[in-house]
């Protein structure tokens, strides 16, 4: 009985599951990155959604004055007027070639609601790249002020005329 109480935790021990702690896949923290599981989204970010649905799930949550307007201007320039031009028609010092950049006075464009044309900001579309990590999402708004701008110094009408 001796033998048999001296010999049972080496027969435990020798079974095939007491060695699962040893043999498992080791995570060895900041050297093995797991991807997000898909459609997953970051804490505190904006889910993402087509420019199409964006038109009709976002409106522009600040108001229009002339602080973010300047705001929205600002950021234009540095960011869109490179290829969209000073005045929204395209016609920007790098504009040109086959993917010729949208003329934002344009009735198409202007005919869009403010979360398309923040979408479009936000991700980006043919030739155009994502601004998501250069702007932040009030900045965006800021901007989608701004372009709403444009098309009355084109078409005579008040900025506050057009589509929301």
């Amino acid at each position: 009985m001796l033998l048999a109480a001296l010999l049972a935790p080496a027969a435990v021990w020798a079974m095939p599951w007491s060695r699962d702690m040893v043999v498992q896949q080791i995570v060895r923290p900041l050297l093995m990155m797991f991807s997000p599981a898909p459609g997953s989204v970051a804490v505190g970010s904006v889910p993402p959604a087509t420019n199409e649905t964006a038109e009709r799930a976002f409106h522009n949550p600040l108001p229009a004055t002339p602080e973010n307007l300047a705001a929205g201007k600002k950021f234009y320039e540095i960011h869109c007027a490179v290829c969209h031009g000073a005045g929204g028609r395209g016609d920007g010092p790098v504009a040109g070639g086959a993917m010729a950049p949208a003329d934002l006075t344009s009735p198409i464009i202007q005919a869009h609601g403010d979360g398309y044309i923040y979408a479009v900001i936000r991700n980006g579309v043919r030739a155009m790249p994502s601004y998501r990590e250069s702007l932040d999402s009030t900045e965006r708004w800021q901007v989608v002020q701004y372009v709403r701008t444009l098309a009355p110094m084109k078409s005579g009408l008040a900025p506050q005329q057009t589509k929301r």
